[in-house]
């Protein structure tokens, strides 16, 4: 199965590809961000391009992605409402979708990164990659 997880922050999509029937058979595809411009009037067609362009490159069965919980006014535009993209894109392709907060992630004294860390040791990712790569890993098993 090849997962997509996606972590969003302002001008910067993570996403991280991961591939294996479970978690102790997986592989990164790859991981990488796209930029955007949250002044942007196109803004809704920009995430939409996005993730079309990531979901027809990757073909993944399954997409995960970070929900940020704790956001200002002015980050609804790009943190949420690019969510609501995603999921409307996902259903276009008949691809299933699921979502955990960054309390998911940090859950346990951060018993899920540190299992994340164990397994890709010989890789090093920080913050949203760190994010997009963990969700997608986790989704294999979902």
């Amino acid at each position: 199965m090849r997962s997509l997880g996606i972590a969003i922050k302002k001008n910067e999509i993570w996403y991280s590809v991961v591939e294996g029937t479970q978690k102790e058979t997986a592989i990164i595809i790859e991981t990488g961000k796209q930029n955007y411009r949250t002044e942007s009037d196109t803004l809704m067609l920009d995430f939409n391009n996005i993730f079309v362009e990531l979901i027809t490159k990757y073909k993944p069965q399954i997409v995960s992605y970070k929900l940020s919980l704790d956001i200002k006014m002015q980050q609804i535009s790009y943190m949420h409402y690019s969510l609501g993209i995603l999921n409307l894109v996902c259903m276009q392709h008949g691809i299933k979708i699921i979502e955990h907060s960054s309390r998911w992630i940090t859950a346990n004294k951060r018993a899920k990164i540190t299992q994340f860390e164990n397994y890709f040791a010989s890789d090093k990712y920080k913050n949203e990659g760190l994010a997009a790569t963990l969700l997608a890993w986790f989704a294999l098993e979902e």
